[in-house]
């Protein structure tokens, strides 16, 4: 991922949480004067909202950093750990707001219907907006999903909120606004679990889901020349970011530099795997030098 891609991401994350920040503080001054324990969960991870456009921006700088001779491959992988924060930053919200909506179904306390409304309503709309501005980033950056997935997450919020508010002035019973906020907590964990997921896996090494590893090992195998490949890895480095390398034993006489070409054409053209990494061998194991298995020795001048 180049400097441009970097810069084309952060503008949105910027944007958003400019407008986060402002509904922020208007859900957590709406939240103790309402006294609503949904309104105050929807602001607690509003909260996390911020803290995660604020790590998905830091993380793009840190990542966008030049690779060094300890850090070879720069801080390109921060993103996914960035990413991997946010995941359990979810998780973690979800279960204290989980629990205090457990102590308040045995004694549940009074709300102010009608401003849970409006301060909710308020938030759903800046949750959409900020949506709509991570929406076509979210494909290509595992940070910038995170992200989308906090502000959808407090979208659903809001909108638990919304219904509180209704069901409390439709009933009279207070018993709602807990009620919504554990089933917010069961949407907030649901959500959040598969970016938690994917990004465990970049990080173990696993290979990229979109990719099946079953195929590109039988493309390989399957060049003029190639008797067996081995030592086959497939990895994330991160977002958009995938690497390759494997050992491909040859026939005895066959042309090895014309089989690398293939195989790194292969890899371009049908799998769109950019960064592939090839040691060519010889029937009998032995590396071949320059991508070569003539088996006449080279001669000393």
């Amino acid at each position: 991922m180049g400097t441009h891609a970097h810069s084309g991401h952060q503008r949105p994350l910027r944007i958003a949480l400019l407008i986060t920040s402002a509904v922020l503080a208007v859900e957590v001054a709406g939240g103790f004067l309402s006294r609503s324990l949904a309104l105050l969960a929807d602001a607690g991870h509003m909260l996390t909202d911020v803290a995660a456009l604020g790590l998905g921006l830091f993380a793009f700088w840190l990542s966008a950093r030049p690779a060094s001779s300890r850090h070879t491959f720069g801080w390109r992988r921060f993103e996914i750990f960035a990413a991997f924060l946010n995941g359990v930053a979810l998780w973690l919200i979800a279960a204290v707001i989980g629990f205090e909506a457990l102590q308040r179904l045995q004694t549940p306390l009074p709300v102010k219907g009608g401003l849970m409304i409006a301060v909710a309503a308020f938030g759903l709309a800046a949750n959409i907006a900020v949506g709509a501005v991570l929406y076509r980033g979210r494909e290509h950056s595992l940070n910038i999903r995170g992200a989308f997935l906090h502000v959808m997450a407090d979208a659903l919020g809001s909108v638990g909120v919304l219904v509180a508010a209704v069901l409390i002035a439709a009933t009279g019973s207070f018993i709602w606004d807990p009620v919504v906020s554990i089933a917010v907590c069961l949407l907030i964990l649901w959500s959040s679990a598969r970016l938690i997921r994917e990004s465990f896996r970049i990080f173990m090494e696993g290979a990229p889901a979109h990719l099946d590893t079953g195929a590109i090992r039988a493309a390989l195998a399957g060049l003029d020349g190639v008797v067996d490949v081995h030592d086959f890895h497939v990895w994330t480095i991160t977002s958009g970011f995938v690497s390759l390398s494997a050992h491909i034993r040859i026939r005895s006489g066959a042309d090895g530099k014309e089989i690398l070409r293939q195989a790194h054409e292969a890899m371009t053209s049908r799998f769109q795997v950019l960064h592939s990494t090839f040691q060519i061998e010889s029937e009998e194991g032995r590396p071949c030098a320059g991508g070569s298995c003539d088996p006449t020795p080279p001669t000393s001048a």
